[in-house]
């Protein structure tokens, strides 16, 4: 006779806590492979809203690529913004062992804004120097970075028991202390886009850099086996 297997009739009763307990329907893989196909279609339409000037009479090529420089900017800085909220995305769901229900429709708010992203993409392209096209990409940036707070915060706080392991005050905080301060750069683009549409332009553009340094010194200095060793 075949071994009841656990969660059918028969099985034994595992813990919650246990690294073997299973509830069906909380597997992550559906969430991640839904997540996985939206950013690519995120970056998909990003790269369509790049085209191939077309030359006036008399105009010169150099001109002409000019005048989309703006196009190209946006794609820069949301390209990296959707690469490092990817990289972010998989390093939680890298600890994930089960989802909830509550996990499940955080992650789909996390995806609401994201999907936005192409909109606010478009519409920085063509009204770079606009306060209120670079107010509407910023609160677009700062929903992203709440809804990825929330999203680590659940999971690794009170219901740590949906992790393979569990993560450490120090690995927590430095986690929250990353994701967290990029909203307020964000926070401060928006609100000086009125007095300084350039200033708030290259605040979109600096925090993806500042970001990137800062996680770098982040795992570098981590001491061995802490989970900052494998922030992306």
């Amino acid at each position: 006779m075949a071994a009841p297997v656990d969660g059918e009739p028969g099985s034994p009763v595992v813990g919650e806590g246990s690294p073997t307990h299973f509830v069906p329907g909380t597997d992550p893989a559906r969430v991640l492979t839904l997540t996985d196909g939206v950013f690519a279609i995120i970056i998909t339409l990003l790269v369509l809203e790049l085209h191939v000037p077309d030359l006036a009479a008399g105009q010169s090529l150099r001109d002409a690529i000019r005048e989309v420089q703006p196009s190209f900017v946006a794609f820069t800085i949301s390209f990296v913004v959707v690469a490092i909220a990817w990289a972010g995305h998989r390093d939680l769901f890298a600890l994930i062992r089960q989802t909830d229900r509550s996990l499940v429709w955080l992650n789909i708010v996390y995806l609401f804004p994201l999907s936005i992203i192409p909109f606010g993409a478009s519409l920085l392209a063509r009204y770079d120097d606009d306060p209120v096209a670079l107010k509407m990409y910023g609160i677009l940036l700062l929903a992203l970075t709440v809804a990825r707070l929330a999203i680590w915060v659940y999971a690794t706080g009170t219901h740590a028991h949906l992790l393979l392991r569990p993560i450490d005050r120090r690995s927590r905080r430095a986690a929250i202390a990353l994701i967290g301060l990029p909203g307020f750069a964000y926070a401060i683009a928006i609100f000086v886009a009125d007095r300084s549409p350039t200033g708030s332009l290259l605040i979109y553009a600096g925090v993806p850099v500042v970001y990137l340094i800062s996680i770098t010194l982040v795992r570098t200095n981590a001491p061995a086996g802490a989970a900052e060793r494998d922030f992306t």
